[in-house]
């Protein structure tokens, strides 16, 4: 069975999209991940593995194959960890396909909690531009979350209620910040332009 999952890598200051394929099938029991992964990004089997496992849910067994796409664009860091997380339960009958039209990235603690992680600015541009409905990060970025206007931003401490909303059981509230309010907080600075000397020449 086969299912894919959208995630997005940082370049710079720009992100490109990523797709992420998982496919459970017969053999040993075996994850293989394919696409120029780093060794962070390879060490994600054991992650994911026992994430899904102290979150409640069970591992599929046999021959799992996950390959990052574009698979000529080397795939780094453990922000992978989350959608392949979601990959894997969608091998399960009563998982659904919401996650379709979001897009995922965090790493994952071995007790199923979600860690946060850099390049969140850039990936939720991309998402926006692609049409996508939103963006599921860890909680702990929310002072990466409020540019967020036209996209939907869901924050995810841990891994058992992403599965819940997978299957359609849980409604996972979004983000909602006041751009106004934000912009009120930081009316006053300690340091000004004004301050800064000019050095002569």
């Amino acid at each position: 069975m086969l299912a894919k999952v959208h995630s997005a890598a940082v370049l710079g200051i720009d992100s490109y999209p990523i797709e992420i394929e998982v496919n459970a099938g017969w053999g040993q029991p075996a994850v293989i991940i394919v696409g120029l992964p780093d060794a962070a990004v390879k060490e994600s089997r054991d992650r994911v593995k026992t994430a899904i496992e102290n979150s409640g849910f069970k591992y599929v067994m046999g021959r799992t194959t996950i390959n990052l796409a574009p698979a000529d664009v080397k795939k780094e860091g453990p922000s992978f960890d989350l959608p392949m997380r979601w990959g894997s339960l969608r091998q399960r009958a009563d998982c659904g396909g919401e996650s379709r039209r979001l897009r995922h990235r965090g790493e994952l603690a071995l007790s199923g909690e979600v860690r946060s992680v850099n390049g969140v600015l850039p990936i939720a541009i991309c998402a926006r531009d692609q049409k996508k409905r939103g963006l599921i990060v860890p909680a702990d970025t929310r002072p990466k979350r409020r540019w967020c206007r036209a996209l939907t931003c869901i924050p995810l401490e841990i891994c058992v209620r992403s599965g819940s909303f997978l299957a359609g059981k849980r409604e996972l509230q979004p983000l909602r910040e006041d751009p106004a309010t934000i912009f009120q907080e930081r009316r006053s600075y300690d340091v000004d332009f004004v301050d800064v000397k000019a050095r002569n020449t």
